[in-house]
């Protein structure tokens, strides 16, 4: 299996959950969701707290194998929509430090990145609704912003797996054709699209709602690598989701 699959000229999507731009010695990674456990406690979940330990491992490997001088955050930083959460100001601040130690770092606005920016101020970052890199532009994907190739988030894609006594297997995914990429979510506590059997209305970001997403093509990530799933509509005709592994 790949580690690393080229999308278009100078894009490589990994199974890092990283998209990478060797040119521009650039990595991007979109929707990590920092605080997303003290969200659950909100709302009655006792979720012990563990996301920080892995997205910081995640970035530990990341930037050792890759070595960027800038890191791009498309959207969704952290989870609260609301004020930051103690947990937020802990997690974004430690994150950030990280990073911006090792280049410079570009934080796309997302959807859950409302006050984000009382956080971020704290460091020397560029913040940013979208961002335009080699003619290419990124945005969370929220919103219906427009250019010719754009790098999106958001939809947290990921496929379901089946097998014939009802086991399954959900991998998250990066969806592509030639003029949009949709990256993975980075957290790994965030349920998104399952595109294996997802309608039109389905999709959440209003840019791929003008698309016929069953043209999109599907690499997903697993532990042995990425995997080539063909494209959406493929998928669906060959069942997939519910008859895929014995």
């Amino acid at each position: 299996m790949k580690s690393e699959v080229k999308i278009w000229d100078g894009v490589f999507a990994t199974d890092s959950y990283c998209l990478h731009m060797p040119a521009q010695n650039a990595i991007i990674i979109a929707d990590l969701h920092l605080g997303y456990e003290g969200v659950l406690r909100m709302e009655g979940v006792a979720m012990p707290r563990y996301q920080e330990k892995v997205i910081m491992e995640k970035l530990g490997s990341i930037i050792k194998k890759y070595g960027p001088e800038k890191v791009i955050v498309n959207g969704d930083f952290k989870h609260n929509f609301g004020r930051n959460l103690k947990q937020e100001w802990q997690e974004v601040s430690n994150v950030l430090k990280f990073l911006c130690k090792k280049g410079d770092v570009v934080l796309i606005r997302g959807n859950h990145d409302n006050f984000l920016k009382t956080i971020a101020s704290k460091f020397d970052v560029t913040m940013a609704d979208k961002y335009d890199i080699k003619g290419i532009t990124i945005a969370h994907g929220h919103k219906d912003v427009r250019g010719k190739k754009m790098i999106i988030a958001h939809e947290h894609p990921s496929i379901k797996l089946r097998d014939r006594v009802g086991a399954t297997l959900s991998l998250p995914c990066y969806l592509f054709s030639d003029e949009i990429i949709v990256m993975p979510a980075f957290s790994p506590l965030a349920s998104g699209t399952d595109v294996s059997s997802a309608d039109a209305g389905d999709y959440l970001s209003p840019i791929l709602k003008k698309h016929d997403m069953d043209e999109f093509r599907v690499l997903a990530i697993s532990e042995a690598g990425l995997l080539d799933f063909s494209t959406v509509g493929n998928m669906k005709k060959a069942d997939y989701h519910r008859n895929s592994f014995r």
